[in-house]
């Protein structure tokens, strides 16, 4: 069944993605060995082709130093692992804007905005996502006509009035997918109602199991997941300082190190894959620094 996925970009990263170790995500990965399979498993296989709609983070609202780089370095994996007939980025952007908003009262938080005072704020708003999805999966149902299935990754409410238009046109079947982790308690029915499957939900364990290579080549330089991007980036830094010494001062050793089995050691509880595999918690994090202290004293005590 040839089928198009509609990524809301905006709306992943913050139902599924935000706060996770899961941010280094194969979305071509996830939908089409995962979400799809599972949401509709006597279709077999898909003809799959994903449209990942974001917009380029602004340095002056970022709030990591290391965010628009970290961004670039995502969408570059994903370029490199796929080609234009598989994954397509399409870029809106964000407005960043000074204007004026009701403040809550502190004292009487139910009190009307009219009856509040105005103070001056930042505005940032994510601009085209909408309309380029719209523009998009209409123009592909009207000029594909081998196209038999178009998905919407997103919870927006604004992308109702054209699952209405493309379900008018009874060329295609319309497929939902709200992108949060959690079971939603009631589905958003103003999308619902024009789709003719809906899943609420993306698991974790899916998130987990469609994730990218830490480092993918293509162009001039790799793209690197960043640090920042595993479960515990402060204890993943310990650990790399703490290797440097006795891995001649080159982070690629360590990494190496990282990246690669270890023997099983009897004081220690078992690692049952390689370490880089075990940074999602801080418990699975402090065995992997343990392991490495202990490879560390191993090190030292051979010189």
């Amino acid at each position: 069944m040839k089928t198009n996925i509609y990524i809301d970009g905006f709306n992943l990263y913050y139902g599924c993605l935000r706060g996770t170790p899961h941010k280094w995500l194969d979305i071509f990965k996830l939908f089409n060995d995962h979400v799809l399979p599972s949401s509709q498993p006597e279709h077999g296989a898909n003809d799959v082709f994903v449209k990942y709609f974001t917009a380029q983070i602004i340095d002056k609202a970022a709030k990591s130093s290391t965010s628009v780089q970290d961004q670039i370095a995502y969408h570059r994996a994903l370029s490199f692992t796929y080609p234009l007939h598989r994954l397509e980025i399409i870029k809106g952007y964000y407005s960043l804007i000074t204007t004026s908003a009701y403040q809550l009262d502190p004292i009487n938080p139910k009190r009307f905005p009219k009856d509040c005072q105005r103070v001056n704020i930042w505005k940032l708003e994510e601009k085209q996502t909408d309309v380029n999805i719209a523009v998009e999966s209409l123009f592909d149902v009207m000029t594909d006509p081998e196209l038999q299935q178009v998905v919407f990754v997103t919870n927006d409410t604004d992308i109702a009035p054209v699952m209405a238009k493309i379900k008018s046109l009874q060329k295609v079947q319309i497929g939902l997918v709200i992108p949060t982790n959690q079971q939603a308690r009631s589905t958003n029915q103003d999308l619902a109602k024009h789709a003719d499957w809906v899943r609420d939900c993306i698991q974790d364990y899916e998130l987990a199991a469609a994730q990218l290579p830490r480092i993918i080549k293509g162009g001039r330089t790799p793209a690197v997941k960043p640090v920042s991007w595993f479960g515990q980036p402060q204890i993943l830094e310990q650990i790399i300082q703490l290797l440097l010494p006795v891995c001649e001062y080159k982070p690629s050793k360590c990494w190496r190190w990282l990246e690669h089995d270890l023997p099983q050691r009897a004081d220690l509880p078992p690692l049952p894959s390689a370490p880089i595999h075990h940074l999602a918690s801080k418990e699975d994090a402090m065995l992997v620094l343990a392991y490495a202290k202990r490879f560390v004293e191993f090190m030292e005590n051979k010189q």
